[in-house]
This record gives structure tokens, sequence and C-alpha cells, in this order.
């Protein structure tokens, strides 16, 4: 018995030791998984192959060149500079700048030369070569991508030399030109960033260069009005961010993107199909994860257990109510803000007062410059688009200037300059370094305001550059066979911050309808800047190019303003009782404009002729403009146009006289989406004009169909003062009236004081 129990023991421990040396690789490399398993979580890093994508700037893209596209340096402009911008989650491994200069023939070689700095590092010495002298030369800088940041600056430094022996700076043949044919070659990979809203808007919008931000929009279903206002209003805060570089969002329902940074609109019982597993919320969320199936691209998901959540998810995230810290945030509590009040977007400048040139800058240092010729100054102002001028209107400008003491030989001087018109120049005195100056500017041009034509009141217009421009004299000489080394020294010039320019006594008044300012103001939707006067009409929710239409212009507005459509009303597919609603409001639709707005006349008369078949002979070599006194459009197609045709319709609300209907309608899906592309801020050539403006591609043409009404609020003394300022011949009729009215009155005064004496005097014959 003891054997057998000793025979089964040594069976048991050889199984043992057989299953342990089958099963040691095995374990071993379970065991290395589990290693770099732990080791992966604990890194928290993605360890992935990166695609490398190289991008070509054309120099002529970069910020700061000439009107040209290049840059010209000389013996006064020696030093320039140009700006280029990276995005937060991209990394630049390899960069060079292939440039194309031509140096002036009359350098001399070797000791002439260009410095390449990147942002303050010296890249590259070009010695300027006796070959070069006076052609096109081309040369590779490679630039050290070590120091590449977001904003980043190339600065070139040209030192030129034409003489072995006394050297004036100012002569002309000292001068060396950057092609703008010169290109930005990068290679950049797309980081992968963690999902952190800490960063937001990185990544979904470009806050930092001029490139064109794209957004895909998701939702589950055909959004209803909830989900459509909740998409409006965060569109347009998209609009505020990006600015001036402007968004696009395409719009896909329970579809994934090929690629791309994409938002998406969820309830609890709406979810896409990449969504389903979702989990419940039980209040409004905000989450930054990543998108199923790629490398880097992110996902916003505005998350809510109803469509009104989801309203109030995006206004929370516009106004800055939520803490974004983490992958996650929660919407606890909506503060209410106030409603806007009229004219007071923050990208406007505020004509119920005095405004100060400090307030209209948006950097440090903007209001000054430095050098041997100054840069001119500029600064940007942006004005309601109705403000009233006619001729005589003045504005009062209160300018302080500094500046460093001018030669006493020549004449320097300061030019005043708005929209390149010249308004006044002033003499720098070499006595004195400041000037305190109180001017009335008078506005030219004139505005009549119940004539037929319509053109530009005066030089101003919605966007405004203020230019000032200080002029130094340059005068450098020496005696025959003496030569005195003079050094020239930097100038510095500076506008006081506070000064002020003064539009406080215009009123707000417009002939209307007018294309034109609601392209380059969103006018009159903007004349609240929460849009809370504003209800956008979308014909078919269900068709993406509509919502795509809806989405850019409301981020269109939102850039042109400065502020989101946080009241912005927004009905897909209305009933006529819904319509009858809107009477206090203004109308931006979108597709069919729908029959409740189409009962009257004039409505008629323009839907009529700009009906989604107009065609206005885009094969013209000469461009057809606006033309007031052309009352109907002849030409029209039968057929749809294979490229899409949109157009811009205005005209008088049926609703309510002192509110306006703006359509954006077209033939096709194709035509919408043209549309659509157009109201990208600064990505298109078109502009509209007038009552109605065709869209084909980018090219555009506008007329004038039906009636005009006005909207603002002129007091009837100024209506006919400015009657009278703008009809000088009536003007002179009226005063002979009024003199031949005068003299009869006076003379029959006089004829009755003649007879009382008369009459006295018979009186007392007879007693």
């Amino acid at each position: 018995m003891f054997k057998i129990k000793q025979l089964l023991c040594i069976v048991l421990v050889a199984g043992s030791v057989l299953q342990a040396a089958f099963s040691a690789p095995a374990a071993e490399k379970n065991a290395k998984a589990l290693t770099d398993t732990i080791k992966t979580e604990q890194s928290g890093n993605r360890v992935e192959n990166i695609t490398t994508v190289l991008q070509h700037i054309p120099f002529a893209n970069l910020e700061w060149v000439d009107e040209t596209g290049g840059l010209s340096l000389s013996g006064t402009v020696p030093r320039r500079d140009v700006r280029f911008t990276i995005k937060r989650d991209e990394i630049v491994t390899k960069s060079e700048l292939q440039l194309f200069y031509t140096p002036s023939p009359s350098l001399i070689p070797v000791r002439s030369q260009l410095n390449i700095y990147l942002n303050g590092v010296l890249q590259k010495s070009i010695p300027i070569k006796k070959e070069d002298l006076g052609k096109k030369v081309s040369e590779i800088i490679e630039f050290d991508s070590h120091i590449i940041r977001d904003q980043n600056q190339i600065h070139f430094e040209f030192i030129g030399h034409y003489t072995d022996y006394c050297e004036n700076p100012v002569d002309t043949t000292i001068w060396l030109n950057i092609s703008s044919q010169s290109i930005l070659n990068l290679s950049k990979q797309h980081l992968h960033i963690a999902n952190d809203l800490s960063s937001f808007p990185i990544p979904f919008f470009n806050v930092s260069n001029q490139q064109k931000s794209v957004l895909s929009v998701i939702f589950a279903e055909t959004p209803d009005n909830n989900t459509l206002k909740a998409a409006s209003v965060f569109a347009s805060y998209g609009g505020v961010l990006t600015s001036w570089s402007g968004v696009d969002y395409p719009v896909f329902i329970n579809e994934l993107p090929a690629s791309g940074n994409l938002v998406v609109f969820i309830t609890n019982d709406k979810k896409p199909d990449f969504l389903k597993d979702y989990p419940n919320v039980k209040v409004p969320c905000i989450e930054m994860a990543d998108v199923p199936g790629t490398q880097a691209d992110k996902m916003l998901i505005i998350s809510a257990p109803d469509t009104k959540g989801l309203v109030d998810a995006s206004r929370a995230l516009t106004q800055g109510n939520v803490l974004f810290n983490g992958p996650l945030s929660m919407v606890l509590e909506l503060l209410e803000t106030q409603k806007r009040k009229p004219y007071d977007a923050p990208r406007w400048i505020d004509t119920s007062k005095k405004v100060t040139f400090g307030s209209l800058t948006f950097y440090d240092k903007q209001l000054s410059s430095q050098g041997f010729s100054p840069s001119p100054i500029e600064v940007e102002m942006n004005l309601p688009p109705d403000l009233y001028f006619v001729n005589g209107s003045r504005v009062d400008v209160n300018l302080i200037y500094k500046y460093t003491k001018p030669m006493n030989i020549g004449l320097s001087q300061m030019r005043f300059i708005i929209n390149d018109h010249l308004i006044r120049s002033y003499p720098l005195k070499p006595e004195s370094e400041t000037s305190h100056i109180t001017e009335n500017i008078p506005l030219l041009g004139g505005l009549s305001l119940f004539n037929k034509s319509k053109i530009d009141s005066s030089f101003l217009r919605p966007q405004n550059t203020l230019t000032f421009d200080f002029k130094y004299s340059m005068i450098f000489s020496s005696k025959v066979n003496e030569c005195t080394t003079q050094l020239p020294i930097d100038n510095q010039v500076e506008i006081d911050p506070n000064s002020t320019i003064d539009f406080t006594d215009f009123y707000h008044f417009t002939k209307m309808p007018n294309l034109e300012i609601f392209w380059s103001s969103g006018y009159p939707f903007s004349i609240y800047a929460d849009l809370q006067e504003t209800a956008a009409i979308v014909n078919n929710p269900g068709d993406t190019s509509e919502l795509n239409a809806l989405f850019n212009t409301l981020a269109r507005i939102g850039s042109q303003l400065g502020f989101p459509a946080l009241n912005v009303e927004v009905l897909g597919n209305p009933s006529d009782d819904e319509i009858k609603n809107l009477s206090d409001y203004d109308l931006l639709v979108f597709g069919q404009v729908p029959l409740m707005l189409r009962e009257d006349n004039n409505a008629n008369v323009v839907l009529d002729a700009t009906q989604q078949s107009i065609n206005t002979s885009f094969n013209d070599s000469v461009p057809t403009h606006f033309n007031d006194e052309k009352k109907e459009v002849t030409m029209k197609i039968k057929q749809k146009n294979a490229s899409g045709v949109g157009a811009f319709v205005s005209f008088m609300s049926p609703l309510n006289s002192n509110k306006t209907v703006v359509a954006l309608i077209s033939d096709s899906s194709e035509g919408m989406e043209n549309i659509a592309r157009n109201m990208i801020v600064n990505h298109g050539s078109s502009q509209t004009l007038g009552s109605v403006t065709v869209i084909k591609g980018d090219t555009s043409k506008s007329f004038d169909v039906g009636e005009t009404y006005y909207i603002g609020d002129l007091p009837w003394y100024q209506r006919i003062y400015y009657i009278l300022l703008d009809n000088p011949w009536f003007l002179m009729f009226l005063c002979l009236f009024c003199a031949v009215v005068f003299c009869i009155l006076m003379y029959r005064f006089l004829r009755h004081i003649q007879k009382s004496r008369l009459k006295m005097q018979q009186l007392r014959k007879e007693q």
C-alpha cells in the first residue's frame, strides 16, 4: 500500500514538472504583456505612427507683407518682418523658406548682405554676390524647427552698400526686393492631445492663425427647433472665436465624416449609431473625446436629458459658465444674462459717447511705431451700418500725438488717412515733441433722402481703417572732398490712447432693402448683438445644405459683432400660425420662402424675379453692377444649373413694415452649398448688393427689384433739413418763395398802417 502511494506521488510530481515546463513560455509572454499594459497605463501616452503633412505657404499669404505680396527693403527701411502661425495641436518637424529676391545692381558685392532671423535667432546670412546683382536669385533657408512656436516672426535685415566713400543712407540705389513667389515649406504632424476641456477652443477652432476652421456638426436625426437653436448658438460662438479667419460647419445626420474634428448634439433618447452606448445624463454636459477610428481627431459631445437642455448647454458654453477641467464638464447652473441693447456689439464702436483710440486697439503698442522711417500706425474702426451721413455731416476728432523731433531742414508731417482718403496733414514741428489737435472733420459725399439712387454717403464704411502716417524729411549731404559720417537714428511716434472720435450726433436711419450692409455687418439682424429680434426659418431641417448655410451665416454675423446669438429663434418647417407669431422679428429664411411670406404684393414682385431659375448671364465679360433703375430681372433659365445657382433676396416683411426678410434660396442642394461656402468670412470673392444677388461659384451679380422702405428714427425737422441740404436749387426757390411771401405780407401790413393813418387824419379834419 505504501509503495502504491509513493508511486502516485512520483507521477503527480512528474506531471507538475512537465506542465510547468510547457507553460513557462506562455506565462512569460503573459507577464510581459501585463507589464507593458501597466507601463502604458501609467505613462498615459499613446504611441502611434503620426502622418507627416507637407504644407506650402505662399509668401503673399503671410501677414504684414506689402500689397504686392512681397517685401521692399531700402536704406531707409532696412528691416521688415512677416508673421506666420502654427496650430497648437501641430508640431513642425522640418521648415524651410524658398526665398526669391532681387538686389539692386548698384550694390557692392559681399559687403552687402541679407540676414534672415526666425523668432529673433539668426538663421542665415546671405552675401550679395556680383553675379546676382540686378537678377532674381533663389535661396533655400533651412529654419531651426525647435524654435518654432504658435506665433512666429521672420525678420529680414538688409545691409546695403553702394560706395566705399561717403555713403548716403537715403540713396535710392540701395534696395532689395523679396518676391511674392517665395514659399514657406512646413512639414507638420497633427498631435494627439489629451481629452481636456481646459484647452478649448483648441483643437476645434483655429484662434491663432488665419486658416479657416472646419468643424462638422452631427445630429442623431432631423433636428427639432430646440436642437437647431442649440447648434445655432454654438455656431455663432465659433464665429466669435475665429473672428476674421472664418469657420465652416458641414452637417451630417447619423453619420461620421471621413476626417476632421466634430461636435455632436445628443439627448438620452436621440443618439447617433456611433454613440448608441453613450450613458444617459441627468444634467446638460459637455465632453471631449476621441473620434472613433481616427488618429488625432476630437469630438465635442454636447448632451442633455432633453433638447431644451441642449440649448442651456450651448448658452453656458458660450457665456463661460462652465468650469472646463478634464474631459467632462456638467452644467449645474445657467446664469441668465441681460439682453443686449441696440447697437452695443463689442466689435462696433459705441455711438452713444466719445470713443478713445485706445479702446480700438487689439494688441499692445498698436498705437506706436519706430524706425528711421516709421511704419504707418493703423487702427480698425467698425461702425453701425445705418448711421445716416449726408453732405455737411462732420465728425469731431480730438487727436493727441507724440513724435521725436524732426530735422530743422525740410518738411516733416503726419498724415491722417481714412480708408485711403487723405483727411488732413499736420506739420511735425522741430521745436516740439507733441501736438494736440481738435478737428471737426467733414464727411465728403452725399446721400439724398428720397432720391432713387443708392450711393455711398461718404468714404466711411461699416469697416474702416484709420491710418496715421508719419513722414520725416531725410537730408544727408557733405561738402566736396569732405565726407561727414552721419548715423541715422530711429524715430519714434505715438498716438495718445486718450485721443477721441465722436459719432454721438448721428441718427440711425437707412434705406432698405440693402444686401450690401447685410453682407458686411449682418444688418438688420445685427441691431441687437444677441439677435434677440431675429428668427431663422429653415424650410427643410433634414437638408444638410440648408443647415450648413444657416450655421455659416450665424458664424459670419458672430464674427462681425463679436457676440454669440444667444437669443436667436430658429424654426424648422414652421406652420402658418408659427410664422404669424414672428411679426416682431426680422426673418432670415433658408430654402424655399414660406407661402405666408409670399402673400404680399411686393414680396411677390421680388420672389417672382428671383425664383430658383434666375439667370443673370454669368458669361458676360463685364460684370453687371447694382442698378437702382432696373426694376425687373428679364433673363431666366428654365432648367437647373449643374454647378448650382444661389440667390440672396431681401424685401420688407409682410408681417411688419418695420421688419425685413432676407432669404437665401437656391435651385438645388449644390446651389445652397455654394451659398454656404460664400458665407464663410474672408473665403469668397462674392459680394451682395441691392435687393437681389445671384451667386454662381465665386461670381455674383446684383439687382434692385421691388419697393424701398426705411428703417430707423429720423426726426421730421432733420428730414427737412437734410432735403434742403442736398438740394440747393430747391433751397434757393424756397428762399425766393419765402421772400415773396414776406414782401406780400409786409406790403399788406404797411398798407393797413397807411389806411389807419389816413382814416385818423380824416376823422381829425371832420372834427
